[in-house]
């Protein structure tokens, strides 16, 4: 139940896996060009690459400073260690769209609905700490470390609060996109 395509790392990193770590290394505008290019090309909006690599670029650079900077904890973040050339190591972690699917596939439904009050817990957690991941994409960007939620996908990480007050006056679409991933009574259960 592994999924392949984090693998490979995503719009803004290469990651290697080791046993007990990754190392995530910052993608080159090439890199990054060859990667959106089929999604931008599938929407019909490949005029945006441009703006969407340079977007990706900042809020990779924007997101290692608010980690460096010291707002949270490195415990939420999977412990990342800074290496030369940019590198950063972190502690693997099981990733918590595979435990949703471990948990769907064994109908410990129960369970799976508790995994999704711990990844709201988490996220008001980095908000006390004036920190806010962007995306909503808790199922790939969130893993399990000994038990406990952790952010492991960092490069979309923001401390300015008009950007989180207009996602959510805005409402994200992303909290729906999950029911591809997952049943709708794990979603809904709380209504």
């Amino acid at each position: 139940m592994t999924n392949k395509l984090l693998k490979k790392g995503g719009w803004q990193a290469n990651v290697r896996y080791f046993k007990n770590y990754v190392i995530k290394t910052p993608k080159t505008e090439k890199e990054i060009r060859d990667r959106i290019t089929p999604h931008y090309r599938s929407v019909g909006d490949i005029t945006r690459i441009k703006e969407k690599i340079k977007k990706l670029k900042h809020d990779w650079s924007n997101s290692i400073k608010i980690i460096k900077s010291g707002k949270v904890p490195l415990k939420l973040l999977a412990f990342p260690e800074f290496l030369k050339d940019e590198e950063i190591k972190q502690k693997r972690v099981k990733m918590l769209s595979e435990e949703f699917e471990y948990l769907m596939a064994y109908k410990k439904i129960e369970e799976a609905k508790k995994l999704v009050d711990k990844v709201i817990e988490f996220i008001l957690i980095l908000w006390s700490y004036g920190v806010h991941e962007m995306t909503f994409k808790f199922y790939s960007e969130m893993g399990l470390l000994d038990g406990k939620i952790v952010l492991v996908d960092i490069g979309e990480l923001t401390d300015d609060k008009e950007v989180v007050v207009r996602q959510i006056l805005k409402g994200n679409k992303k909290l729906e996109d999950l029911r591809k991933y997952h049943h709708s009574v794990i979603l809904d259960y709380g209504d």
